[in-house]
Order: structure tokens, then C-alpha cells, then sequence
């Protein structure tokens, strides 16, 4: 059985997890967050900006 990754997981795999969250710890930018993480964050917003969304 093939696994097919969409474009958009493969543009993710070049952005390393590690020092994303390597970065969101120095910057403490999780400190008040109420559920929703910085890399879903992320995520969301590369997707938007990637589909043309205003």
C-alpha cells in the first residue's frame, strides 16, 4: 500500500519541529496560550497564506 503526502505535508517536512519549538520556548510565545499550540498556529497560517486567503 502507497502513502501519498499532499504538497502541503511535504512542504512541512522541511521545517524542522525541533527548532520550531526550540524558538517558542526562548520566546515564551506558548505562555498564555488557552489550547490552540504555536505550531497549529503556524500551520493554519501557512495554509491560508498559501491558498490565497485574505
Amino acid at each position: 500500500m502507497k502513502n501519498n503526502n499532499s504538497i502541503f505535508g511535504q512542504m512541512l517536512q522541511f521545517i524542522s519541529r525541533y527548532k520550531f519549538q526550540k524558538c517558542v520556548k526562548e520566546y515564551q510565545s506558548e505562555k498564555h496560550s488557552k489550547g490552540f499550540s504555536s505550531w497549529s498556529h503556524f500551520v493554519s497560517m501557512l495554509f491560508g497564506q498559501l491558498s490565497g486567503q485574505d
